[in-house]
């Protein structure tokens, strides 16, 4: 792959959310969003890999699965009105086959363009599957680094704006003075927890925090930390010991990681 190949699908990619500023300006903040997402994952993903010791070429690669990782979520949008999968369409397949049907990976080998795909449709499982070689494996999870952070950013610049957008096309999930202990434990146990265990806006924030045990690279870790995303994300949670020790342990674990360089 060539700088010439990531110059053209940035203009594609350009080209194809554009159709959708034709949406009601009602509709339209959710576009500008998730393109302006794209834009900073493809920077996180340059800046992990870079970290990681990718080659030139293989920047241009994991740049282009960071470019066309949520292209699913433009049509989602515009047919379904919203960015929850369990009620419209898995985005990631979505994604896919708007990629295969406009056949915009053609100008690239057949085995770069598998790398990409799988990356796409792994980026936003729970788990990665056990199936995938070796540079499948990497490139999946630099990728679901890089979404991570920046989803965490998008999140908090939100929430500090006083915004509800993020919760608002996260479902309808309740306020409320309470959290699960449930999903405590299992940031105690340090697994990240299910979307099933979700059952008010603390929880989700809860949920998003537990994202941590699913950083694959120490440079991920650090970045985490370097930004003060555990406190800021927990902003808005209730004020008690339970949730400061919560912090505490994430904080501990993601300075563990780093030590450990892995």
């Amino acid at each position: 792959m060539k700088h010439t190949d990531l110059d053209y699908f940035k203009r594609w990619f350009k080209e194809f959310v554009a159709q959708f500023y034709e949406l009601p300006n009602g509709r339209i903040q959710p576009i500008i969003m998730k393109e302006q997402h794209t834009q900073r994952t493809c920077q996180e993903i340059l800046l992990l890999g870079s970290e990681c010791g990718l080659s030139e070429e293989d920047l241009l690669l994991a740049e282009t699965a960071a470019l066309f990782h949520d292209i699913g979520r433009f049509p989602q949008w515009k047919h379904y009105s919203t960015f929850v999968d369990s009620v419209s369409e898995d985005h990631a397949l979505l994604g896919l086959k708007v990629v295969s049907r406009h056949r915009v990976l053609r100008r690239i080998s057949p085995e770069q363009r598998e790398l990409i795909q799988q990356a796409i449709r792994h980026h936003n499982l729970r788990e990665l599957p056990e199936n995938l070689s070796p540079r499948q494996l990497h490139f999946s999870r630099i990728l679901r680094d890089a979404d991570k952070l920046d989803i965490w950013r998008v999140v908090i610049m939100h929430q500090e704006e006083g915004s509800n957008l993020v919760e608002a096309l996260a479902g309808d999930i309740p306020l409320s003075n309470s959290y699960s202990s449930e999903i405590l434990v299992e940031l105690r146990e340090m697994r990240a927890p299910d979307f099933s265990s979700v059952r008010n806006q603390n929880d989700m924030m809860l949920l998003r925090l537990g994202w941590v045990f699913d950083l694959n690279f120490a440079p991920s870790c650090r970045q985490v930390l370097e930004r003060n995303y555990i406190e800021r994300l927990s902003s808005q949670l209730p004020v008690n010991k339970e949730i400061e020790e919560m912090k505490q342990h994430l904080v501990s674990y993601l300075k563990n990681r780093i030590t450990a360089g892995l």
